[in-house]
């Protein structure tokens, strides 16, 4: 009867705690709305939490970093486009300034025109971001990528690095979201220096040379379509840039899009995972509450018997 009485008193207290632990189970997921709170509650599902969590961390910083390359590249685009235009006003005026019969007064005009044209030109090229960077200075984002100097004559050379910025836009891909200025501009007015890609800067300063001398030069109209040759040459430099440019952005944009449905489908899996079911959780939490209350009377039964009751 003592071993007897001792074994009722032990299953009554297991009871009783299990009881317990289940309500406060219970009474904590419908606090919180989320069916687990700790690995305890569903060892399987909580392991599969932490490997979606992880996998949506990284797809997250990945679709800020697409959205960011796009607005990057969408902003030096705006720029170039920009660009673009200015070129083509200098071949205007180069177009102009090829008429023989001008006056004094009109080249001089032309010239002065053509002046502000290149310091839009230049302060296009040393354009910076939304935080101040340098968009052309290659990885040198801290000075202007293009030194300028107005006078006697017009000197504009780049200063930057040769580097591209790039950044993981995807697990398996990375782009390219900065171009160095000498790629897309040229890297020197110097016409001692005739290097392949310089046309822009070289006939930007040709240009002036034969605005100052005059018609009375005898290669003057040969000189002029020199400079409209190199403008052309620079401004298909700068377009061909530009057309990679917007293909990267369209690249990014399209990754930064199907980021954001991966990571919808990563939030579904989590809900799937975790979330309440509340009408379930409710009905489940009155029955413990219930169940509780009666294991403790009969636990109160078990533990008021005595040999005693029964002499």
């Amino acid at each position: 009867m003592r071993v007897s009485s001792n074994s009722q008193y032990i299953m009554g207290t297991y009871n009783l705690q299990s009881k317990q632990f289940q309500l406060n189970q219970l009474g904590e997921q419908l606090s919180t709305m989320k069916r687990i709170n700790s690995a305890s509650d569903d060892p399987v599902a909580a392991a599969s939490l932490v490997d979606i969590g992880q996998s949506q961390a990284m797809n997250d910083q990945q679709v800020k970093n697409a959205l960011a390359a796009g607005t990057q590249l969408a902003t030096t685009d705006t720029i170039l486009r920009s660009a673009s235009s200015t070129i083509m006003n200098i071949k205007s005026l180069a177009v102009q300034a090829g008429n023989g019969t001008l006056s004094d007064a009109n080249r001089q005009a032309i010239q002065g025109e053509m002046r502000e044209r290149v310091k839009e030109l230049v302060a296009l090229a040393n354009s910076t971001d939304g935080s101040g960077n340098y968009i052309f200075g290659g990885t040198d984002k801290s000075q202007p990528p293009f030194a300028f100097s107005p006078s006697p004559t017009i000197s504009v050379n780049y200063v930057g690095n040769q580097q591209r910025q790039f950044m993981a836009i995807s697990s398996s891909r990375e782009i390219a979201i900065t171009e160095p200025g000498s790629s897309v501009f040229g890297g020197s007015s110097n016409a001692m220096l005739p290097a392949s890609g310089n046309e822009l800067w070289q006939s930007v300063a040709k240009f002036e040379a034969i605005l100052t001398t005059g018609p009375a030069s005898p290669t003057y109209s040969a000189d002029i379509n020199s400079v409209i040759n190199g403008l052309d040459t620079g401004l298909s430099n700068l377009l061909s840039t530009q057309a990679s440019i917007g293909g990267r952005g369209q690249e990014a944009d399209s990754l930064a899009e199907m980021g954001s449905a991966l990571s919808i489908q990563y939030a579904t899996q989590v809900s799937n995972l975790s979330d309440l079911d509340f009408a379930k959780a409710t009905s489940d939490f009155e029955m413990a509450k219930t169940a509780l209350e009666f294991t403790q009377k009969t636990y109160g039964q078990v533990k008021g018997l005595s040999l005693f009751n029964y002499i």
